[in-house]
């Protein structure tokens, strides 16, 4: 593994994610105004919409006002956390290409997989990708000083690794082992790395900083211990395992498709419901660390 790299990529992401970070908290209020019905709409200009058919138009550019990005608090009633987007212009082109990258090639191959695998192959496709996360939640919980949990996802891995055949089966469950899951980006916010602006990542989905470093990191670090390569010469690397990878990945998320709420808010309900999850995991972690100590 080449670590010189890796500490790079951690300085980068410790010198962003801390150096203090400008939020718009001006919101415009020229543009709404309420019906009869007491509805908001917002009176956009020189905005641009992807027809998706249907008679639906999706807004796909957000208005500028005097050169300012209109970001609402409150949309349909719903209070949104105010989160760090300086990149919304491109990040919305890429939430655009996700959707075309969806629609023609991840979500047919998705369908194509499903109509050929029995569901007894898909599931242990999903049991073997589970089984190689177990890596980098064994490698941060040792970062993180979790030495328990540490080692019950080295025993799970273990166990699923032999007895479950490279992780086909999920034996260690069934033996009342509990499965947990730890990433980088958790162990950079553990020691106080903060989230860093909000980006989109090509193929991906939503992130940021912070968790795009820990994304990659993550990946970096199972391609370099390529765990079976070794003991029975299985590349976890090769491009056909990588591919299935990729199409078990989108698999595991099709309940959520791009453009598909119909909202012309759409981008920042993904942007706000991300970023209160991935607190919400910091938190669960921070309260677990407390009750320990206390």
């Amino acid at each position: 593994m080449n670590y010189k790299k890796i500490s790079l990529i951690i300085s980068c992401i410790f010198f962003i994610s801390c150096s203090p970070l400008k939020t718009k908290t001006d919101i415009s209020e020229k543009g709404l105004e309420k019906n009869e019905n007491s509805s908001h709409h917002i009176h956009l200009k020189n905005s641009e919409y992807l027809k998706l058919g249907n008679s639906k138009e999706i807004l796909y550019k957000p208005e500028e006002i005097k050169g300012e990005i209109v970001g609402q608090k409150e949309i349909n009633g719903t209070k949104f956390i105010e989160v760090y987007d300086p990149l919304e212009p491109l990040n919305r082109r890429i939430y655009y290409f996700n959707y075309y990258l969806d629609k023609y090639v991840l979500i047919p191959a998705v369908n194509a997989y499903e109509f050929i695998a029995p569901k007894i192959v898909q599931r242990g496709v999903s049991n073997f990708f589970s089984n190689l996360q177990e890596i980098n939640t064994f490698i941060n919980s040792i970062l993180q000083l979790e030495g328990r949990k540490a080692t019950i996802t080295f025993v799970r891995f273990g166990i699923n690794s032999t007895i479950g055949i490279l992780g086909l089966f999920d034996v260690a469950s069934a033996l009342e082992l509990p499965k947990t899951y730890e990433d980088f980006g958790l162990t950079l916010a553990k020691y106080g790395v903060g989230n860093g602006p909000y980006l989109v990542l090509p193929g991906f989905g939503p992130a940021n900083l912070r968790d795009a470093t820990g994304k990659a990191v993550g990946i970096l670090s199972v391609v370099e211990i390529n765990p079976y390569e070794g003991p029975i010469d299985f590349n976890t690397n090769a491009p056909v395992v990588t591919t299935i990878g990729a199409i078990n990945m989108r698999k595991e998320n099709q309940n959520f498709r791009y453009y598909g709420t119909g909202s012309p808010f759409e981008y920042e309900y993904v942007r706000y419901f991300y970023t209160k999850y991935r607190d919400t995991l910091v938190e669960v972690n921070d309260i677990k660390v407390k009750g320990r100590g206390e």
